[in-house]
């Protein structure tokens, strides 16, 4: 991925952090918690829009010098014509990435399940999402996050790890989309879905605040280093 994206995630999650280091075990605490997970959550949103946006416009600019035909995913996409019929006199593909900018402002990438088809294109074979990719989650060593302990993934029989690895990566999508919903809860209805106040403790929100930041770090990581485009 680009730095900058990378850059600006990395901004937004410090600044989610030192949200959270200013709560006190009070009210305000509390609400300082939920504030730095909301924050996170809006770091994790910009990141993954960043790095779709990059993967769709590497892959057209590269499809359009070299004559390739376009991944059939990304093929099927509605773009915005302005931004490609608009001149850029210096950058002649620039109109690819303010296209692939446009379509991501009328959406998000906070729906989780989306991101296999839309990132897996630009990824070569072999280091597809998400199961290529989850035994770097697992070595984490995070049972909250991967449902399970790197020593147990360690000896299992190779005929049982595909079978794990997808049950592995069914629980990091649940455990992010947890979190995103719970930063729904805080902002839409000031985390009170019902009649009273969900309880956060500054120690769940730091645990939330640590699987935001892993998830992305080890996928941009991947995204780097696999990319097709």
């Amino acid at each position: 991925m680009p730095a900058t994206a990378r850059k600006h995630f990395d901004d937004d999650i410090a600044r989610a952090w030192a949200i959270h280091e200013q709560a006190e075990d009070d009210a305000l605490g509390a609400d300082l918690a939920r504030a730095s997970v909301a924050f996170a959550v809006g770091a994790l949103d910009a990141y993954l829009c960043d790095a779709f946006v990059d993967s769709l416009a590497r892959t057209l600019k590269t499809c359009r010098r070299d004559g390739t035909e376009v991944p059939k995913a990304y093929g099927r996409l509605m773009m915005p014509i302005g931004p490609l019929l608009n001149g850029y006199e210096h950058r002649e593909n620039w109109g690819l990435r303010m296209s692939a900018r446009a379509l991501m402002e009328r959406d998000n990438l906070l729906q989780l399940g989306r991101l296999r088809e839309l990132l897996n294109p630009a990824l070569r074979p072999g280091q597809k999402l998400w199961h290529d990719l989850v035994p770097q989650y697992i070595a984490l060593d995070r049972l909250r996050l991967t449902g399970i302990r790197r020593s147990a993934y360690a000896r299992l029989p190779g005929r049982d790890r595909g079978r794990v690895r997808r049950s592995a990566a069914n629980s990091v999508l649940r455990r992010i989309g947890e979190i995103v919903q719970r930063r729904h809860d805080i902002v839409h209805n000031c985390d009170r879905p019902k009649l009273a106040k969900q309880r956060l403790s500054l120690s769940a929100a730091k645990k939330m605040l640590i699987d935001i930041e892993s998830f992305v770090t080890i996928l941009d990581d991947h995204l780097d280093q696999h990319r097709l485009f």
